[in-house]
């Protein structure tokens, strides 16, 4: 049970990291599979926040509730983040090639892979140990699912997919539409956890 706002602070900060994550890997992926350079300063803005993020996921990590002027620092990038990873849904296109789907399943891979690792870190922090160890278990399984995403990518890279990849894009991308519900609300609750509350009260 969330008790603590150091807690419900790092869940936010979890979030807008795993969705940044997203991002990232989908501009990179996509930008792989096409041939083109991905958007320069798109990638720096994303690398600056994941940093900005990272480092306030580890003042709290260690102990600290993060001030007012820390959480209005991070505000800015919460309207962003909701319209972004929205569009990013909004563009997929389901009936599209499995080459042109590598990259939306591939983004949603890693964003769910940062999540878990983060969530163990979490509770690790708040000597949640059950809690910890259970999310160890998914530890060989997010290893396996993040070496398909890479192999469906590659692959696409070079061409159309094989059987074996296109059963990779297809799961991914399946869970990824599956999850869209769950991911913009985590996301639309991101400012009220910030603050150290409970997005539910």
């Amino acid at each position: 049970m969330t008790s603590s706002a150091r807690e419900w602070q790092m869940i936010a900060l979890n979030t807008m990291h795993m969705n940044l994550q997203r991002l990232y890997v989908f501009d990179r992926s996509r930008a792989m599979i096409t041939g083109q350079a991905p958007d320069g300063a798109r990638i720096a803005a994303l690398e600056g926040w994941m940093d900005a993020v990272g480092r306030a996921f580890g003042a709290a990590l260690d102990g600290r509730e993060l001030d007012e002027d820390e959480q209005e620092a991070l505000l800015p990038l919460v309207p962003w983040l909701s319209d972004e990873v929205g569009r990013y849904y909004d563009v997929h296109d389901p009936a599209a090639s499995p080459r042109d789907q590598a990259a939306f399943g591939a983004a949603h891979v890693y964003a769910a892979d940062a999540q878990t690792k983060g969530e163990r870190q979490t509770a690790e922090a708040v000597g949640d140990e059950s809690e910890a160890d259970r999310l160890r278990q998914y530890a060989p399984m997010m290893m396996t699912l993040v070496q398909q995403a890479n192999a469906a990518v590659g692959v696409s890279a070079q061409g159309e997919p094989g059987e074996q990849e296109r059963g990779f894009i297809a799961e991914h991308v399946r869970v990824a539409l599956g999850d869209r519900p769950r991911v913009m609300l985590q996301v639309g609750a991101i400012p009220v956890m910030l603050a150290g509350r409970d997005p539910r009260d």
